[in-house]
C-alpha cells in the first residue's frame, strides 16, 4: 500500500457525483471557485480534504491509499476516470542541470563547483547589438508591426521581481501557489528571466531591445518556490486560476523527466485539452536532459502531452542547443512543436551577486526558448483577434521556418517567426 498525494480526474463535477467521490475517497472536497486570496488550496489540502480545480475537472487529494483509488477507477459507476502520483517540477534552464549533478555526484562536487562558478560569472557579451540580442533577430523581430497590445500572458515560474527598474513602473497582476512565499519577489531569478524575454522592451541601462511582447499584458503564477521546485497540484492550481482569469497564453518553463517510451500524463493532456478549449494556449520548455551529440532524452513533462506546445532550444549558430530533449518517444507523444533561441539570452534578473549587482544576465535552457514563443504568440493574437488559441498554434508551427542539417525530432517545424 502507498499513500501520498494524488491528482485524480473526473468526468463528471455534478453535485451527486463529488457527494460519491468524498465517500468513497472519505474525503470533504471543496472548489477552487471559493477560493481567495485569505482561502487558498495550499492551505486547505490535507489527509481529510481536497481541492477540485473546477475548469480541470481535476481533484487534489492527500494521503491516499493508492489501492483506493484504483478500486475507484475501477468502479464505473462513479466519476473518477484517472489518477496520478504528485510530481515535482524544476526550471528548464541550464543551471538546474548542475544542481541535479550536486545532489546525485557528490564525488564531483569539486569539478561541479567550478562549472556552476563559470556559469554563474560568465559575463554578459559585449561586442555588438545584435549579438547581444541574437535571439530577436533569429525570429525577425525587427519586422513586427504588433507589440502583443491587449493580451494576457501568464508566466507560470519562480515569480518576479516587480522592484526591477523594466517592471516597476507596471500594473502587473499575480498570485502565490507556493505556501509563505510572495509572487512579488524572486530571489531565485528564472521566473524574472523568463518574464522579461516574453514581455520585456529595452534595458534601462543601455537601451538595448531584449523582450519580445512589450505591450502586452503580463500576469505572474508561482509555482515554483524559491529553492525552484514545484508540484503539479500548484501547477494545475495556477492554471486553474488563469483560465478562470480568461488569460490567453500560458508560459511554463519547467519540466519533469521522462524516460524512453513513458506514456504522456492523462492528467495533463486533458488540461491542454480544456485550456484550448477556454480559448487559453499552454506553451511549456522541451526539458533539458540531452547531452548532445549523443543520443538525445525524451521530452519532458507537461511538453510531452499532445495539447501543450512543446519548444526545443537552438543556439547562435543555427544547431540544436546540446541539452535540448527531442520528439524520440513519436508512438506515445512527445514530439517537438517548434524551436527558439535558448543559448545566451540575455533578460531581465534580481539585482545580486550572481549577476554582478546588475540588472541583467544571460542564461541557457528550453526554459529560455519557451517564452520566446509565448511572447510570439502574443504579437499573433494582437494581428489576429478573432483566431482561437488553437489557431494561433497552427499559426506559429505553419510559420516556423526549417533549419538545414536539424531533425525534425529536433525542432519539430522549425524555428519560429515573425509575420
Amino acid at each position: 500500500m502507498e499513500t501520498g498525494r494524488y491528482i485524480v480526474l473526473l468526468k463528471d463535477q455534478q453535485k451527486t457525483a463529488l457527494k460519491k467521490v468524498e465517500k468513497e475517497l472519505e474525503v470533504n472536497i471543496t472548489s477552487s471557485e471559493l477560493l481567495s486570496k485569505e482561502n487558498r488550496s495550499y492551505e486547505i489540502i490535507d489527509k481529510d480534504n481536497g481541492v477540485l480545480y473546477k475548469n480541470l475537472g481535476a481533484l487534489v487529494v492527500e494521503n491516499m491509499d493508492e489501492d483506493q483509488l484504483k478500486s475507484a477507477v475501477k468502479n464505473e459507476s462513479n466519476a473518477i476516470v484517472y489518477y496520478e502520483k504528485e510530481r515535482e517540477f524544476f526550471p528548464a534552464d541550464e543551471l538546474q542541470l548542475i544542481n541535479e549533478l550536486k545532489k546525485q555526484s557528490a564525488g564531483l562536487s569539486e569539478k561541479i563547483s567550478e562549472l556552476e562558478k563559470y556559469i554563474s560569472s560568465k559575463p554578459l557579451p559585449q561586442t555588438s547589438f545584435i549579438e547581444m540580442e541574437w535571439g530577436l533577430k533569429a525570429i525577425g523581430l525587427e519586422n513586427a508591426h504588433f507589440t502583443g497590445k491587449g493580451i494576457d500572458v501568464c508566466i507560470l515560474d519562480t515569480g518576479l521581481e516587480t522592484s526591477h527598474p523594466d517592471f516597476s513602473s507596471e500594473e502587473i497582476e499575480g498570485k502565490s501557489f507556493i505556501d509563505g512565499e510572495d509572487w512579488n519577489r524572486d530571489p531565485n531569478g528564472h521566473g524574472t528571466h523568463c518574464a522579461g524575454v516574453a514581455s520585456g522592451s529595452v534595458r534601462s541601462d543601455t537601451g538595448k531591445r531584449y523582450g519580445i511582447a512589450k505591450d502586452c499584458n503580463l500576469k505572474i503564477a508561482k509555482v515554483l518556490a524559491d529553492n525552484g521546485r514545484g508540484t503539479t497540484s500548484s501547477v494545475i492550481d495556477a492554471i486553474d486560476w488563469a483560465i478562470t482569469k480568461k488569460f490567453r497564453i500560458l508560459s511554463l518553463s519547467l519540466a519533469c523527466p521522462v524516460k524512453l517510451d513513458d506514456q504522456p500524463s492523462v492528467l495533463f493532456e486533458t488540461i491542454g485539452e480544456r485550456a484550448l478549449e477556454n480559448n487559453c494556449l499552454i506553451i511549456a520548455a522541451a526539458g533539458n536532459d540531452s547531452n548532445r551529440p549523443q543520443i538525445p532524452q525524451p521530452v519532458s513533462m507537461p511538453a510531452n502531452s499532445k495539447s501543450i506546445m512543446a519548444i526545443a532550444a537552438i543556439d547562435g549558430q543555427m544547431k540544436i542547443a546540446r541539452f535540448s530533449n527531442a520528439g524520440i518517444n513519436p508512438s506515445t507523444g512527445g514530439n517537438i512543436n517548434v524551436c527558439a533561441p535558448g543559448v545566451d539570452i540575455i533578460s531581465t534578473y534580481p539585482k545580486n551577486s550572481k549577476n554582478k549587482n546588475n540588472f541583467y544576465y544571460s542564461m541557457s535552457g528550453t526554459s529560455m526558448a519557451a517564452p520566446h514563443v509565448t511572447g510570439l504568440a502574443a504579437l499573433y493574437m494582437e494581428q489576429f483577434p478573432n483566431k482561437s488559441a488553437k489557431e494561433i498554434w497552427e499559426l506559429i508551427e505553419n510559420k516556423a521556418r526549417p533549419i538545414e542539417g536539424i531533425k525534425y525530432r529536433d525542432i519539430g517545424n522549425g524555428l519560429i517567426q515573425v509575420i
